[in-house]
């Protein structure tokens, strides 16, 4: 049986409908694209709620932090303060009186500004020592007690006690690994808390600088 030709009016109709349906693709395709942006849209803006939730919490849990770390830091200072102020002995030397007021800024010319300040000092017509309060003492609080405190100190106080002899120690209520160790090495005392009073950690000699 032989295929009727189709009629120009029956093949523009084709034409036609192909364009119909290609319309309505593209119509569906948008729509799906609109709502799947949509979806995306509202997806951004719950993960950037979540994230700024997150952010606050972290930033509310740093304050907590820090707060807890700068309680506890305050502690420990008027804790040792108090106890070497009445005792007034270090290093086996005794000395006149205690002060935690000690820092300053000094600027020489060509040279750059050194600033500092010290936790306590104790003084007598011969020495100084200068203690390092730390609620927990890391390693790295011995290193900075050799490498800049005992500089900074001679060199803001070169005129009162630059002919003293310098002894350093780190008090602290918890002593992490290595710090005995490192303390030894250096000839720096090391305080802790006993009871009520301090009392000297170690059976090395502490250093005279």
């Amino acid at each position: 049986m032989e295929k009727a030709e189709l009629s120009w009016a029956e093949v523009k109709e084709m034409f036609a409908e192909t364009d119909r349906k290609r319309a309505a693709a593209a119509v569906d395709f948008d729509r799906q694209m609109a709502a799947r942006a949509a979806d995306f849209d509202r997806w951004v803006a719950e993960a950037n709620k979540k994230f700024a939730e997150l952010r606050v919490d972290i930033e509310n849990t740093n304050k907590n932090i820090n707060g807890i770390s700068d309680s506890n830091g305050m502690f420990a200072q008027e804790y040792f303060f108090n106890a070497l102020e009445k005792k007034l002995v270090f290093a086996g030397v005794h000395f006149d009186y205690a002060d935690d007021t000690l820092g300053g800024r000094r600027k020489k010319r060509g040279c750059p500004t050194v600033q500092d300040q010290f936790d306590i000092v104790l003084i007598n017509e011969e020495a100084v020592a200068v203690i390092e309060v730390k609620h927990s003492a890391r390693i790295k609080d011995v290193d900075t007690l050799i490498d800049r405190k005992l500089k900074n100190f001679k060199y803001l106080y070169t005129s009162t006690y630059g002919n003293h002899k310098v002894y350093l120690g780190v008090a602290a209520m918890i002593f992490e690994d290595g710090v005995a160790e490192a303390a030894k090495e250096h000839g720096v005392g090391l305080l802790r808390q006993v009871g009520e009073a301090v009392e000297e950690e170690g059976a090395w000699e502490v250093r005279a600088y």
